[in-house]
């Protein structure tokens, strides 16, 4: 019986257990994951920043899935993974136990970039990654008045408009010179611009954060915006140092070829922590490139092509696809 273990609880980690079950219907599986939650529907978590859903609300599978009658998929929860051997075909975790795999995916996915300013580190700075980071926003939400959210691609603004629906007076910071740049053209940018705006949302275009400190959030140009809550969303960075320690081949993501392959024996990566070509870090990528993982590191044959996900937006009155 083979065994295969998948580092990750996130949509490439779930897709590439389904997929192996598929296509083993024998092997042991594990799945390893940080979080103490199963694996949830991450976009949800921006989307309803300010609500009541849990990570049981939003989840993927029921807790009962996983072991259900010819899935027998191990879930391994609350554990870190601080080491791989690949020689030994080894993982290591924090508390000290050892696994030995036959095949492993790797799919740690990302964290958040946090651009360098002072006071950055400061507690009510937050980078929405997990449910974890939200339950965190809540909170301070409740005592605070007034937000800013650095960032102005899809997730900032979905954030900044859950702000402002949460009654806090809400502002954006965007280092570009339009909000969701690289999504949208020129004339969609201005048109969400004037909706954020018609809501009472400040838009801070061409502008970025050198200083955070009791009196607000400070801009490189002089200007001061009150900030009780400083959301974060300045893009993603791999977590692919476990990888890169191991010997695989790493360039900022882990390299992979279009089976998922690693420069490792047996050691496949998928999701937002591998590159496969251009990389975007959307949902639907993650879950092709795990899907695609997952069947090839149980035997079958499977190639992942490269698209262009769609990109859709919800929020200040406008519902834009693109």
């Amino acid at each position: 019986m083979k065994r295969y273990f998948i580092l990750g609880g996130g949509i490439a980690a779930l897709s590439a257990a389904k997929a192996i079950r598929e296509t083993d219907k024998s092997g042991l599986i594990v799945m390893l994951s940080g979080e103490s939650a199963f694996p949830y529907y991450r976009p949800a978590l921006t989307k309803q920043l300010l609500g009541s859903v849990s990570a049981a609300d939003i989840a993927i599978e029921t807790a009962a899935w996983y072991d259900a009658p010819g899935r027998d998929i191990v879930t391994l929860n609350g554990r870190t993974v601080s080491a791989i051997n690949v020689e030994k075909k080894t993982i290591s975790l924090k508390d000290g136990n050892v696994f030995t795999y036959d095949k492993l995916v790797y799919a740690l996915g990302a964290r958040c970039f946090i651009p360098a300013f002072e006071g950055s580190d400061r507690p009510n700075v937050i980078a929405v990654r997990e449910m974890t980071d939200a339950i965190r926003v809540r909170e301070l939400a409740k005592s605070s008045r007034n937000a800013v959210v650095i960032g102005g691609g899809v997730l900032g603004l979905e954030a900044a408009w859950s702000l402002h629906q949460g009654g806090l007076t809400v502002s954006v910071v965007e280092f570009d010179a339009r909000v969701m740049a690289r999504q949208v053209d020129a004339d969609t940018s201005e048109q969400i611009a004037r909706a954020m705006k018609d809501h009472g949302v400040k838009l801070y275009t061409c502008a970025s954060a050198v200083r955070l400190d009791d009196t607000g959030l400070h801009l490189k140009d002089g200007r001061s915006l009150p900030a009780d809550l400083v959301i974060v969303s300045a893009g993603i960075r791999a977590n692919a140092e476990i990888a890169a320690a191991a010997g695989i081949r790493v360039d900022r993501k882990i390299i992979v070829d279009e089976h998922m392959q690693t420069s490792a024996p047996d050691v496949y990566a998928a999701g937002d922590c591998a590159a496969c070509g251009i990389s975007y870090g959307l949902w639907p990528e993650a879950e092709a490139m795990g899907r695609v993982a997952g069947v090839n590191a149980a035997g079958g044959d499977a190639a992942y092509r490269a698209q262009t996900p769609p990109v859709h937006f919800a929020g200040f009155g406008l519902d834009i696809n693109a």
